[in-house]
This record gives C-alpha cells, sequence and structure tokens, in this order.
C-alpha cells in the first residue's frame, strides 16, 4: 500500500512541476488551510487578489483574471470542487484538497518560505521570513512564543483559526496585506482597535465573528482595502470613514442582524460618496437589506447585488 501511495505522490508531484508559476502561487496557498476545510471560492479569489497575485490581463478585470486562476486548477484537478446547483459560484459552493494534495503544498510551501501553521507542538520557525502565518485552532501558546517564532514585519497575510487572542494583531505587522479572522471566536470590538495601523491592508474578514457590535473608525486609515466581509456580525452601523476607501470594491454583509444605517449617514448617501471612484460590489441576504439594494439597484454605484 505504502508503495502504491509512493507512486500516486509521484504522479501527483509532476502535476504540480507542470503547473504555470503563478498557479503554484495559487496552489500553495492553500497550505494555509486545515485539513478537510471547506474554503469558500469566492473568499479564495479575494483573498489572491488582495495578495497581487494578478493583474489586468487585456480586456479582463484582477478579479476575472482570479477567477480563472480557481477554475484552471479545478480543471487540472488539483483542487477538489463541491458542487451545488444554484446559489454558488459557477455551481461550486466550496473546494478542498485530498490529503496528498495537501502534503503536497504543505511540504512545497515550506520549502519556499511561504507559509507558517502555528500548531500543536510546533516547533521554532527555521525557515526565516515567511509571508503567510496561519495560527490553528490547537496551538496554545503565548505572546512571546508568537513573536519568536516568525519575523512578523515581513508577514503578508494572517489567518486565525479557532479562538482570538488579543496579541494576534501586532504593530510589527507593517506589511500586512490579508487578515482574515473568519469564525474566529472571542473577538470583540476593542480588539480590533489597532487595525487602523495595517495601512497595506487590502482584505479584511470579520465573517461569523458574532462578537464584533461596531467597526473603529481608524478603518478609514485603510486606504488600500478592497474587500470587506461583515457577514454574521452584529454590526449595525458602518463608520462614516468608510467614504474614506477608494479602492473598496466588495462589500459583504448579511446575516441574522441586519445592517440599517450608517452612523455618519444614510447608507444611499454614503455608497454614493463611495461611487464616485468605486466599482463597488455587494452582497446582501437578510429581506431588509435585499429590499434595500433592490430599491436603489437603479443608481450607478450598486453595479452588481451577488447572492
Amino acid at each position: 500500500m505504502n508503495q502504491e501511495l509512493g507512486i500516486i505522490r509521484t504522479i501527483l508531484m509532476k502535476s504540480y512541476d507542470g503547473l504555470p508559476y503563478h498557479l503554484k502561487s495559487c496552489f500553495l496557498y492553500l497550505s494555509i488551510f486545515p485539513e478537510d476545510y471547506s474554503i469558500s471560492p469566492r473568499r479564495l479569489v479575494h483573498r489572491w487578489n488582495a495578495e497581487g497575485y494578478s493583474s489586468e490581463v487585456r480586456s479582463k478585470s484582477m478579479g476575472e483574471v482570479v477567477d480563472s486562476y480557481f477554475m484552471e486548477l479545478i480543471d487540472r484537478s488539483m483542487i477538489l470542487p463541491v458542487k451545488e446547483p444554484r446559489g454558488s459560484r459557477k455551481g461550486i459552493s466550496s473546494c478542498k484538497l485530498n490529503d496528498l494534495m495537501r502534503e503536497i503544498s504543505i511540504s512545497k510551501a515550506m520549502e519556499e518560505n511561504l507559509c507558517f501553521r502555528m500548531e500543536e507542538r510546533c516547533s521554532l520557525n527555521n525557515q526565516g521570513a515567511v509571508r503567510h502565518l496561519a495560527v490553528s485552532s490547537n496551538w496554545a501558546g503565548d505572546q512571546s512564543e508568537f513573536e519568536s517564532m516568525v519575523d512578523l514585519s515581513r508577514v503578508r497575510s494572517l489567518t486565525v483559526f479557532g479562538k482570538w487572542k488579543a496579541f494576534y494583531i501586532s504593530d510589527k505587522m507593517m506589511l500586512l496585506r490579508v487578515l482574515d479572522l473568519e469564525s474566529t471566536s472571542g473577538l470583540v470590538d476593542h480588539h480590533l482597535e489597532k487595525i487602523g495601523k495595517l495601512l497595506h491592508l487590502r482584505y479584511l474578514s470579520l465573517r461569523g465573528c458574532e462578537g464584533i457590535f461596531h467597526l473603529p473608525d481608524s478603518l478609514g486609515n485603510l486606504k488600500q482595502l478592497q474587500t470587506l466581509d461583515i457577514t454574521r456580525t452584529r454590526i449595525i452601523k458602518l463608520p462614516q470613514a468608510i467614504i474614506k476607501l477608494s479602492k473598496l470594491q466588495h462589500v459583504r454583509a448579511g446575516g441574522p442582524y441586519h445592517i440599517l444605517s450608517s452612523s455618519g449617514g444614510s447608507y444611499d448617501e454614503i455608497l454614493l460618496k463611495l461611487s464616485d471612484s468605486n466599482k463597488l460590489s455587494m452582497w446582501m441576504w437578510t429581506a431588509t437589506l435585499m429590499d434595500f439594494c433592490f430599491s436603489i439597484c437603479g443608481r450607478k454605484f450598486l453595479e452588481e447585488i451577488r447572492g
């Protein structure tokens, strides 16, 4: 059996070696996620875009380019799609890596100093500078361990799985582009106070963080922010500072708690201001919000509503 697995692994390695450079980067990025983790395609491609894995090609936008990368990895059987007939991206609701592919992704990502995964019994990182830091749900270290294991000043993405610790956002993370806290437990408003210092941040996900009621005014400092996901949080108001985010392209909101207004003005006013420089994509799925969206969908700033 081990010999058979060895043969299969050799074949899969050849598949990896045959990937063009841009697809290798996208594939190795999947080493961030835990075993058997269902990855949302939209989450993945927005993160790739924030990382700079794409550029505009002829008539295609950067978003369309990373979409094509995702589909090409599917077509090459490097990642496994979970398909649903409706309500998902191109009929694909999520994707996964099989065990051998994940093993290859992790080993190659470590070889290239791309990703360090803090998890139970992990040792001090000797890889040098790493771009992507993932904190597993079973990691129980303290602040001194966290700051000594990797050079935080070089980290481009931070993904937290499981329970939040206040020291995860560090002043040293000056190059951070992606902060993905989806479904992180224990995260509350005051933990976001330092977020305005992450001046290169392009992707912020607080999805499923039900301890979050407000976004800080310092959000307005994030001039590079492209994607904001506050789905299934308790946020009911957006700060007025959001109108400063001229590069914001994707806002995802909804869930059991309705977004009703902005503390600095009506949604109509604030999103119209955003529209002056943005192509804004909005995704909202509560009935109240959908009524709101349809009532203003003729406005030029609401160019697409996806659900």
